[in-house]
């Protein structure tokens, strides 16, 4: 069972690292570029901060990231089993990823995300000069 539990904490990670890629490219480059150079002429009713889907969605994203190092501490120090943080993360991982993606519909640039994800890869470590680049140029078109 070790070995299972061994390989279940792997792929947790894994599936980590790729939720980490997606928040980055769709939910902080793609959304904030989109929303910030896209949104023209908005009523204040229509503003995304205001919708009920994103205050869950910036709670679950929050909750997610503080939980996961307060519950891997109290793991280390032997008050919640391993077994039990990566059950409680499981359900973090999902509920967040899940209200990602009534947010994101509709209001993420295709585009502007891909560009992201793009630069990430071919001119790594230059986050702002990537980000900066890609709102000069979605705000131009």
């Amino acid at each position: 069972q070790s070995n299972a539990l061994h390989e279940l904490e792997i792929r947790l990670y894994q599936i980590k690292k790729w939720q980490y890629v997606f928040y980055k490219h769709i939910i902080l480059h793609g959304l904030n570029v989109s929303v910030a150079f896209g949104a023209r002429n908005t009523n204040l009713d229509e503003v995304l901060v205001m919708e009920p889907f994103w205050r869950v969605f910036w709670l679950t994203l929050n909750t997610s990231y503080g939980m996961e190092f307060f519950m891997q501490s109290l793991a280390k120090r032997g008050v919640l089993s391993q077994q039990s943080m990566l059950k409680l993360q499981r359900i973090l991982m999902a509920s967040a990823s899940i209200s990602a993606t009534y947010v994101i519909i509709g209001r993420v640039n295709v585009l502007v995300a891909l560009a992201s994800v793009t630069l990430n890869f071919q001119n790594r470590h230059h986050d702002v000069a990537n980000t900066m680049l890609i709102s000069i140029i979605y705000a131009l078109y």
